[in-house]
Formats: structure tokens, sequence, C-alpha cells
């Protein structure tokens, strides 16, 4: 099961939007590494087709997630200027089960090419955001192992970021409440302590996965440090809202497909 192999057919499960069964179902000895070369292949197809790499998201980062995948760490995906989205872009039209989910976002404001410390890393960041991100397994029903999620790049269809907040203004990131809400009615809540403890400390978990990789980051780029609640299915027609205590605001509404 080469990486290539795997990439072409995620790439053709993507662009027909027909999700297919987990490589892992026919080869039990692939593991995380193999599903980061994976990655590596589909970034390389995207850059051949124009696409930009504009950041990384972190995916794993509650404590009970890792326990579900047997994992202790969070894992790494790539961000590409395709899947920004404005916050009415048909997100059915790209994808085959999405889901979406509220998010804290940093813009880095330097390079980011060593491991950090949590110091380093609120002083790596010039701004802070609401984001939600639209995922969309390749996968029937989302079920996947550890090494095909990876392969997968952690899910990634499309994101949407809010007005950037300067970091200082921001209060404690572990403190702010978050609520994500469908058409005015509240689906979950969270504080930012929901990812890894602390939110900056994705940051420290992408520094070291990007220095072992020999990779970095250049400033501007975007991180999505986590999901802050559980993903739900995106319906048609419906208006999500994620809030967030001292940084603001972000909408995303899905238009009404034909016979809803």
């Amino acid at each position: 099961m080469t990486p290539a192999f795997a990439a072409e057919a995620l790439r053709a499960a993507r662009a027909t939007r027909s999700p297919r069964k987990p490589f892992t179902d026919d080869d039990a000895t692939l593991d995380e590494q193999w599903g980061y070369r994976v990655q590596d292949e589909d970034r390389a197809q995207r850059l051949a087709r124009g696409e930009r790499i504009v950041g990384a998201k972190l995916g794993l980062t509650s404590r009970a997630k890792q326990v579900t995948m047997d994992v202790h760490q969070p894992i790494v995906g790539f961000l590409s200027d395709a899947m920004h989205v404005a916050d009415s872009d048909d997100v059915f039209a790209r994808t085959a089960q999405p889901r979406i989910e509220p998010e804290i976002a940093f813009r880095l404001g330097r390079v980011l090419d060593r491991p950090l410390t949590m110091a380093d890393a609120a002083d790596a960041i010039d701004g802070v955001a609401v984001a939600m991100e639209s995922i969309d397994s390749r996968y029937a029903g989302f079920g996947f192992r550890l090494p095909d999620v990876v392969a997968d790049n952690t899910s990634a269809a499309a994101f949407v970021v809010g007005d950037w907040v300067d970091p200082a203004t921001a209060g404690g990131l572990a403190a702010v409440r978050c609520v994500f809400s469908g058409d005015g009615s509240e689906l979950h809540s969270a504080t930012g302590a929901a990812v890894l403890g602390h939110p900056l400390r994705a940051l420290l978990h992408l520094s070291e996965h990007l220095v072992q990789r020999g990779e970095h980051l250049p400033a501007g780029a975007i991180v999505l440090a986590g999901a802050l609640t559980d993903a739900v299915p995106i319906r048609p027609g419906v208006e999500y809202r994620a809030d967030i205590d001292h940084l603001g605001t972000v909408c995303f509404s899905t238009p009404h497909r034909q016979g809803q």
C-alpha cells in the first residue's frame, strides 16, 4: 500500500464525494508515519494543481478522543487556500458527509521553525480568532483507524475564520467560554481548556511536529488549535454560530437543498 496509491485513492474519493473503506482494513501493518507520508503526497498533488498551503490544523486534541483512538498526542494536518471559505460557501458541493465544529484559530507573527514553550507560544502569535472547521472523512461513516485519518489529512475539508483579535486582549484562553449553536439553539458549549488543557499547547505540539519533520510555517500562517466541542452533522439551510468570550463570533450559513 504505497503512499502514492493511497493519496490518489483519497483524491478520487474527494472528487467524486464517494467515501471508501479504510486502508487498514486491507493492511493492518500501516502506521501513523505511513499516514504522514500519504499527507506529503496529497500536499504535493495540491501544490501541483495550484493550491497554496496557508497553515496547519490539529486533531485529536481532547483526551477523550485520544483514548478512543489509543494515542497520547494530537495529530497534525495542513490547510490550503482552497479550504478557506466564505461564511456562506456551499460546503455540500465539495463534501460527502460534512460535519462542523468550533475552534480557536491562531495567526503566526513569526516563522515557526523551532520547539516552543508556553511563553514562546504566546509571543509567536499576533492574532487570535473564532473559527469553525468543516470536516469530511473520506471513509464511510467516519469509520477509520489512526493511520487512515492521518493519511486523510485529519478529515480536513473547509474552514472559516472570524475577525482577528490582539492576543493581549483575548483574556485567559483556557477559561474563555465557547457556545456553539445552530439556528439560535445551543448545540454544545465548552471552555478553551477543552483543547489540551490550554489552546496554546496546540502550538507546542505543532512546533515539535514541524521540527521533527524538518519543516516550518511562515509568519501569517493560520493554525486551527483543535475542536472545542464534538462536531455535528451539517444540515441544509442552517446557520451555525460560534461565540467565544473576548474573541467574538463567526457564522457559517448552509444553503437549502432542493426538496428540503
